[in-house]
């Protein structure tokens, strides 16, 4: 009996240490469906450089690729993307496709757009010529790469005009200025925005006639006599050489002297009204004569030879007709004694 609780014993042992045999089940995983294809792309925030793209989630996408000009350009897990380092003034087209386990959706309908044109540099400043109270202004046009669209003119910081480019050296004139001084500056304009402003100019106003008829009527190796008509009710009148006043004068002439022979002057004179406003100058070019040469018998032989070079040739043939009709004489006389 002892013996047979023994083996009991080690029989229920055995079945304890014995593994379980686990039951294994085969189990198809069975992948999503794709995605459906992205509807309602949009473009946004669109730049000279970068734009912003986004659409309405689609159901069951974990991710979504986006496609630049028929080229893969970004993954987003979200529905949208940025677009960055763009060229500007250049057309693009996009389309989204939608991912997941199961595989890509259709690619959605393409969205074409095109970046904005750089932002306009600041034009060269403004050329200003005045003519009584009219200012007339001439400007070099930016590249082409900017696509301007118009200038905008200011006046003393405001708008004065805006100009549509033409062909060539841009141009305006402002009318019915007030007497005075003024800055003037011109900006451009595209699709982007309006760019900076150019330096400003200053010009002046003056209702004072500037005289009329300037002109020299002498002049020398180291001076110029200048005159011109007479201004009604001018106080006097300044002369100005090269931009630097000289010299003024109550008469209708003046002697600018000191200067250097063979060379080329401006000679401007302006109007001084009774209460000091000046005139806008009238202005002449005068080249001084050359320096005078000193009074010698080659100085003079060179004059003479040089303007008439066949004159030497002419007087020697002279001196040699006359002396052969002297020495025919003298042979005649001797013949007949």
């Amino acid at each position: 009996m002892k013996r047979l609780s023994v083996a009991l014993a080690l029989l229920f042992l055995m079945t304890l240490a014995r593994p379980a045999l686990a039951t294994v089940q085969d189990v198809n995983v069975v992948p999503p469906p794709p995605p459906a294809s992205p509807t309602g792309v949009v473009i946004s925030a669109v730049t000279d450089t970068a734009a912003q793209v986004s659409w309405p989630a689609v159901t069951s996408a974990s991710q979504y690729t986006l496609y630049l000009n028929g080229q893969v350009y970004a993954g987003s897990n979200k529905p949208s993307a940025a677009l960055s380092g763009l060229t500007p003034h250049t057309n693009y087209s996009v389309y989204v496709i939608a991912n997941n386990t199961g595989g890509d959706s259709p690619q959605s309908s393409a969205v074409n757009f095109t970046t904005l044109s750089p932002v306009p540099i600041a034009p060269n400043a403004p050329t200003v010529s005045t003519t009584g109270t009219t200012a007339k202004l001439l400007w070099q046009p930016l590249p082409s790469s900017y696509n301007v669209t118009d200038y905008t003119l200011y006046l003393d910081g405001k708008i004065a005009a805006t100009v549509t480019p033409t062909a060539g050296m841009q141009t305006d004139t402002l009318k019915n200025l007030a007497a005075g001084q003024h800055t003037v500056a011109v900006s451009a304009t595209n699709d982007n925005r309006e760019g900076p402003q150019s330096q400003p100019v200053t010009f002046t106003i003056s209702t004072v006639p500037a005289p009329t008829g300037l002109q020299a009527y002498n002049k020398s190796a180291d001076a110029v006599w200048v005159a011109w008509q007479p201004v009604p009710n001018a106080q006097s009148y300044n002369v100005l050489l090269n931009g630097q006043v000289v010299g003024n004068t109550y008469q209708t002439s003046y002697e600018v002297q000191g200067l250097t022979a063979d060379t080329s002057y401006q000679i401007a004179v302006t109007t001084v009204a009774t209460d000091g406003e000046q005139s806008l100058p009238s202005k002449i070019s005068v080249q001084t004569e050359s320096p005078a040469q000193p009074l010698t018998v080659a100085n003079i032989e060179s004059n003479v030879f040089g303007h008439m070079p066949d004159v030497q040739i002419y007087i020697v043939l002279l001196f040699a007709v006359v002396a052969a009709l002297k020495m025919a004489k003298m042979l005649k006389q001797s013949v007949r004694r």
